[in-house]
């Protein structure tokens, strides 16, 4: 039992320096990752409901390129152009589904780098 423990507290102590140590380790590198990450907000037109946009900020240190993706009902989904965003700059995209749809279900953003 005593050898049990003792490789468990080994083990325990090699993840720890390895950086595994599980939930606390990764909660703390979520915080360091979002402030040097692409953020972006989504929304639908106030004057166009069958429009909606994505605005994001590049907080990373090289250039990205973003859009935004739109779930049509009874129609095809569709998705803006790319907008490249320099590291610092921020801007929006826009998508428009078609008029023969039943609405926007879901807007998301993607993003990748350049």
């Amino acid at each position: 039992m005593r050898k049990s423990l003792s490789l468990l507290a080994v083990a325990a102590g090699a993840v720890a320096t390895l950086g595994l140590a599980g939930p606390a380790a990764v909660a703390q590198d979520a915080g360091d990752v979002q402030a040097q990450d692409v953020n972006c907000s989504t929304g639908i037109s106030e004057s166009d409901d069958l429009e909606g946009y994505a605005f994001c900020d590049n907080n990373t240190a090289g250039p990205v390129e973003f859009r935004v993706n739109l779930v049509c009902g009874w129609a095809a989904d569709v998705s803006s152009e790319w907008v490249r965003l320099d590291p610092g700059a921020g801007a929006q995209a826009v998508a428009a589904c078609p008029s023969l749809s039943t609405g926007i279900g879901e807007i998301s953003a993607e993003h990748r780098p350049v």
